[in-house]
């Protein structure tokens, strides 16, 4: 690096990331997003297919959120130490090659490891590019919006495209579809910014050290939590994700169990991605009336009720459809809130580590939903779940919403 780059190099922070930086950036979360989602919305269609109970169903979700509960940590350091994009392209290229192997293993115990795989790795790649927009945008609310509308362009096309690709070539017409796709997340990729000098080239044996998940990585990480805001992001993230938990898992199952076709779940699904389009283009108004905390609260707690209320609507598509709008409105509104909160509370070095720790407290709530949900859908009935599993987390909510009040960094 000249003499020349290090001096405009700060200069080039102060003014922002080039336009070439954003979209590509842009990019790599329209296409990772779309992948995550296309995953789930597959696997919940594979595994009505397959005439699998209601707990199993359960399990295997919860398998999908395993290991990114384990590892989301690990795998946020491991970027802030070998680079966004080196470390994200290794996961999507394995998201890419594990795809296709679903239809040729249709076995529970297969299912299970694919699971494992792909739910670490698909997930990943949607972090690897919310680190990368982190870095760039230095926490601006407006850019972080424009990053999150980007992700949900994609995840507006993915599940109508996957259902029809169900509904014309079965399994294998699916299947192949999400392999393209994350194919296409590697391109992406591929051509995002690269990692800056300050993050140096690994050698193979910063690798092999660095791959090994560390103790002290984890202390460090959950150390965060001591941070007031961040507390409150880890835990309003796990209550947000819940929602599209249910959507993605109980939601399919119980729209195909009244007869719904493939393209018409996937249009649903669709629908309520397009409205968190809309809904993140205003993140930044209802910003300007409430603060920013409040807003994620109550926007998190609307895309729960209407999740939950699915099985009052007696499958009229019509009801369905403004049901599902107003649940994606509220859920995408509060993404850009939430990342410019948490962006905004830690250092530029600690991006990934406290994005690995918000995607940790995402992946725990959505391994314990799905089994706790089929488990109580055994008990009680598939529609049912959704009244005892939506009314608890709309109560945790609410009193999330009562310990902010007693916190002094939160009054003012």
């Amino acid at each position: 690096m000249s003499e020349t780059e290090r001096n405009e190099a700060p200069r080039q922070a102060e003014s922002g990331p080039s336009r070439i930086a954003l979209y590509t950036a842009f990019g790599v979360g329209l296409t990772a997003n779309s992948v995550a989602l296309m995953v789930k919305v597959v696997f919940a269609l594979w595994a009505v297919h397959l005439h699998m109970s209601p707990s199993e169903f359960g399990l295997a979700s919860s398998a999908g959120a395993l290991l990114p509960f384990l590892l989301s940590i690990h795998g946020g350091v491991l970027m802030d130490r070998l680079g966004i994009r080196r470390v994200t392209l290794a996961y999507v290229i394995t998201t890419a090659l594990a795809v296709p192997l679903y239809p040729v293993l249709p076995f529970f115990w297969a299912i299970i490891v694919l699971q494992l795989i792909t739910g670490l790795t698909s997930n990943m790649g949607w972090v690897g590019a919310q680190a990368l927009i982190c870095n760039l945008s230095s926490g601006r609310t407006a850019l972080i919006a424009q990053f999150s509308v980007a992700g949900k362009l994609g995840t507006l096309i993915a599940p109508i495209a996957v259902g029809a690709a169900w509904d014309i070539g079965g399994p294998w017409g699916a299947f192949g579809l999400v392999t393209v796709a994350s194919w296409v997340v590697v391109a992406a990729l591929w051509i995002a910014p690269t990692d800056p000098d300050t993050t140096p080239r690994p050698t193979a044996r910063d690798v092999v050290r660095e791959l090994t998940p560390k103790m002290s990585d984890y202390i460090r990480a959950f150390s965060l939590i001591a941070i007031p805001t961040v507390a409150f992001v880890v835990v309003m993230s796990a209550l947000r994700i819940s929602s599209t938990a249910v959507q993605t898992s109980f939601y399919v199952v119980y729209l195909r169990d009244i007869g719904m076709i493939g393209t018409l779940v996937g249009v649903l699904v669709a629908l309520s991605e397009g409205a968190g389009l809309l809904g993140a283009l205003m993140a930044a108004f209802w910003e300007k009336y409430l603060k920013p905390h409040w807003v994620f609260i109550a926007f998190v707690g609307m895309s729960l009720l209407f999740v939950s209320i699915t099985p009052l609507l007696g499958g009229v598509f019509a009801l369905l459809a403004i049901a599902t709008f107003l649940r994606g409105y509220g859920q995408g509104l509060s993404q850009p809130v939430m990342f410019g909160i948490l962006s905004r509370a830690v250092g530029r070095n600690e991006q990934g580590t406290s994005i690995g720790l918000r995607t940790t407290s995402n992946r725990f709530a959505t391994m314990i939903v799905p089994g706790v949900m089929g488990l109580v859908a055994e008990a009680v009935g598939v529609e049912e779940s959704f009244y005892w599993i939506g009314g608890s987390l709309i109560a945790m909510t609410l009193c999330v919403a009562l310990f902010v009040r007693r916190i002094p960094g939160f009054k003012s």
